[in-house]
């Protein structure tokens, strides 16, 4: 919920300038608790405007004292989505996600996590099928989806996680690593020495990038390699961390109180380096808002979670394509460490049956699935023992909740089924067969 608060100074000509730097801040992960006093001096100084059609007198007012910032009011947990889209220069979209997080913030309990999410994981876009979540804002992009590719993510994420993003916050290469420049670069601690000869260039060429082990400081472009890389033994799950250490770094960074006048005095060239690069649905108001609620949050309520090689399976897509297939409860299980139990409540009545020869499979699926908030209202075995394929029956009001099911098992769209005619007390009758595979536990 926003704050929804009006404030006097909306009008300002440097609404561009708070702005970029409260996304830069959020896009960064929660690096956003040493604005609180940029935003109140740089805005001291400058002239309040009237409204449209007040007369203007020949002396402005200025503000004269500390403004009154806004607060945030909400109380429901806040769920950014963080994209990072690999565009090369002179294209002009669709472009495919290199960077997958998702911030959150819980206003009450005054915690906070950030999620990665690896490019290469399968799920299932709804309405375009099963492929590599990174495709899914190129997709909706490319085919028109309502919203954009910016939607068409957060559904899909939605769809295969539980997970409501309200806002979101795209952010591209270019402007990642000049804004990295504008804060005067950051200071990390390099674990192991990387050699990437095949680094992307600009213009799909090659831009080698070699770093050394050791705690060191880098400048946007090599901090910008450093996150992209994939040229460590761990590939995608390496690159994931290094990207959260660079936030964590940039955090480290922005919350040093003597950086305050350098962010000042910098302020309109950080407007205008970002300014292109970047695209939210958040108002200035709400960004200064969670900036001052983000300030609240003690380190140790930070944590950062990283969808890894425990959580998921190498396969091989039937053209060749290298991809990782998630396990379902591992991922649940860590979604409901950050996020809190159930993300997102199910409505509807599940029942779970036994469609094959091994004993107890029904009662594990529905175990799992009340562990994400299901309400299970029948556990039994199904008309025969030898379904092959796992079907959920659906009555036509509960086809939603039954496509949010079969994102939480990992099926695809086709595994449901429009059933009018139900014979149990049920929205959905989930018929579980030899595919499905054996869960791990909740």
């Amino acid at each position: 919920m926003a704050p929804g608060i009006q404030t006097p100074w909306r009008r300002l000509p440097l609404l561009g300038l708070l702005w970029a730097l409260a996304v830069l801040g959020i896009g960064a992960g929660l690096g956003l608790g040493a604005y609180r006093l940029a935003f109140q001096e740089a805005l001291r100084a400058v002239p309040i405007l009237p409204p449209p059609g007040a007369s203007v007198s020949s002396s402005p007012t200025t503000h004269s004292g500390p403004l009154q910032l806004p607060e945030w009011t909400g109380k429901e947990r806040v769920n950014i989505l963080v994209l990072g889209i690999d565009q090369r220069e002179g294209e002009l979209g669709p472009w495919r996600t290199d960077t997958i997080m998702v911030v959150t913030i819980d206003p009450v309990g005054l915690s906070a996590g950030v999620l990665s999410i690896p490019r290469d994981l399968w799920v299932t876009i709804p309405g375009f099928g099963e492929n590599r979540i990174n495709t899914a804002h190129f997709l909706g992009d490319a085919y028109g989806y309502p919203g954009g590719g910016i939607a068409l993510a957060q559904e899909t994420l939605r769809y295969n996680f539980g997970i409501a993003t309200s806002y979101y916050v795209r952010v591209n290469f270019t402007a990642f690593e000049k804004a990295i420049d504008l804060l005067g670069g950051i200071e990390l601690c390099v674990p192991e020495a990387i050699d990437d000869p095949h680094y992307p260039d600009a213009r799909y060429g090659y831009e080698p990038f070699h770093i050394e082990a050791g705690c060191q400081h880098l400048d946007g472009r090599t901090a910008l390699k450093y996150a992209r890389t994939r040229a460590t033994r761990g590939g995608d799950f390496d690159r994931m961390r290094r990207q959260q250490q660079v936030i964590q770094a940039v955090r480290e960074r922005v919350l040093r109180l003597n950086m305050l006048p350098e962010l000042i005095a910098r302020a309109p060239a950080l407007w205008e380096t970002v300014k292109d690069g970047v695209r939210t649905n958040l108002s200035l108001e709400e960004m200064i808002a969670l900036a001052r609620l983000a300030a609240r949050i003690p380190d140790d309520r930070i944590r950062m979670v990283t969808i890894g090689p425990s959580m998921t399976i190498p396969a091989t897509t039937p053209d060749g394509a290298e991809v990782l297939i998630r396990i379902p409860e591992k991922v649940q299980e860590a979604l409901t460490d950050l996020f809190g139990p159930q993300p997102m409540r199910l409505k509807a009545r599940i029942s779970v049956r036994n469609g094959t020869m091994r004993p107890g499979l029904a009662g594990r699926v529905a175990e799992l699935l009340r562990s994400l908030g299901a309400e299970i209202v029948e556990v039994g075995n199904a008309d025969r023992s030898d379904y092959g394929q796992t079907r959920i029956l659906a009555r036509p009001e509960a086809l939603e909740a039954g496509r949010q099911v079969a994102g939480w098992l990992g099926l695809p769209l086709t595994a449901v089924q429009p059933a009018p005619d139900l014979a149990c007390a049920c929205d959905l009758d989930i018929r579980l067969g030899a595919d499905f595979p054996e869960p791990a536990g909740p």
